[in-house]
């Protein structure tokens, strides 16, 4: 199902090489708070490269003949980089039984005590550092999107690994929904691709139509750096907190539950909604419920460089938990991931 996305800068006329090698894109998981040095779970500071964040848990469980219950994680870090995050293993009035402090493919960096498990989502933010190679020419326009993203952010869109590696999700999940049984993960997995679906047409449309730089009626807003939501009449003050980047426009993420949304915000999600009444049917007989999340982002501590002679481009910005740093690329630059496009390879290959 095509995704018909639109972007508030304008067409992409510059194109690179992403994830060349696992240095060319680092992450590193900001808590927003540090583990208080006691308690019932050991937190693990891990650098790992070439693993994702399950086969790195499965693989310390192994090496350390530990059940993988035993740990939880915050974020799902990404194979194909170099990142470091933070793991938990529940070990109640028990010493470390991990000694080593390497193993193939990662490192652990520090070890301390905290009082509660890591759970999903726990983490406020993630840092990364990414070079873009065979960057041939950064012409103006692609400098200007550059710059609008870091003044005014980027439409926050599900990315493409919310959809699956052949971007099927959708289909798929329109298929076996409630006529087969399935894993409660994969039942997860797409019930929140069709809602991340929904999402994203809201927002196309809504840049589509010209309502990116300022609140429409009916709105209801985000706080920069929180969660939580407000709904209030326009007025001059709240287009002033909207275009400073203090506050940001909503939309659902579809669901059962109390919207604050009216007026013309309401009538634009409704009539997405509608379209896609397959998707909405199936979530309701699913009992999905009721979230929001905002329709734009602001990248802090954003940087970048470009060299002419390496046709590189390096960024350099840190973006809140649940926004994708390809999608912010997406907006000034098509990405040939090589990585990718690797493992594609390696998986169609005879054995």
């Amino acid at each position: 199902m095509s995704q018909e996305l639109a972007f508030p800068y304008g067409a992409v006329t510059s194109s690179a090489v992403f994830k060349s090698t696992p240095g060319d894109f680092e992450v590193e998981e900001d808590l927003g708070f540090e583990p208080s040095g006691d308690g019932e779970h050991l937190f693990l500071w891990v650098e790992k490269s070439g693993l994702g964040t399950l086969e790195l848990i499965e693989r310390l469980a192994r090496e350390n003949a530990l059940p993988p219950s035993l740990f939880g994680h915050s974020g799902l870090k990404d194979k194909h980089a170099l990142t470091r995050q933070w793991l938990s293993l529940h070990l109640p009035g028990k010493a470390s039984p991990i000694t080593a402090a390497s193993g193939d493919g990662y490192r652990i960096l520090r070890q301390l005590r905290h009082h509660k498990k890591l759970r999903p989502g726990t983490h406020r933010s993630n840092s990364f550092r990414v070079c873009l190679r065979r960057f041939d020419a950064l012409p103006d326009e692609t400098r200007q999107q550059i710059e609008s993203v870091a003044r005014q952010g980027f439409a926050n869109y599900f990315g493409r690994q919310r959809f699956g590696r052949q971007q099927d999700n959708v289909r798929q999940a329109l298929a076996q929904l409630g006529k087969r049984r399935l894993p409660r993960s994969r039942k997860s997995l797409y019930l929140s691709s069709l809602r991340s679906h929904l999402f994203n047409q809201v927002l196309a449309h809504r840049i589509r139509f010209g309502h990116w730089l300022d609140p429409v009626d009916g709105d209801v807003f985000m706080l920069r750096g929180s969660h939580s939501i407000f709904s209030d009449a326009l007025d001059a003050d709240l287009i002033a907190r909207y275009r400073s980047m203090d506050i940001s426009s909503c939309a659902s993420l579809y669901g059962a539950g109390r919207n604050l949304m009216s007026a013309q915000a309401f009538e634009i999600e409704q009539q997405q909604f509608a379209r896609h009444g397959e998707i909405t049917d199936c979530l309701d007989r699913h009992d999905s419920k009721l979230q929001m999340r905002p329709l734009r982002v602001a990248a802090d501590s954003f940087d970048y460089d470009y060299d002419a002679t390496a046709a590189t481009l390096r960024l350099e910005l840190s973006l809140p938990t649940g926004s994708y740093v390809t999608t912010l690329l997406d907006h000034f630059v098509e990405l040939e991931d090589v990585s990718q496009a690797s493992s594609d390879k390696h998986r169609t290959s005879p054995r």
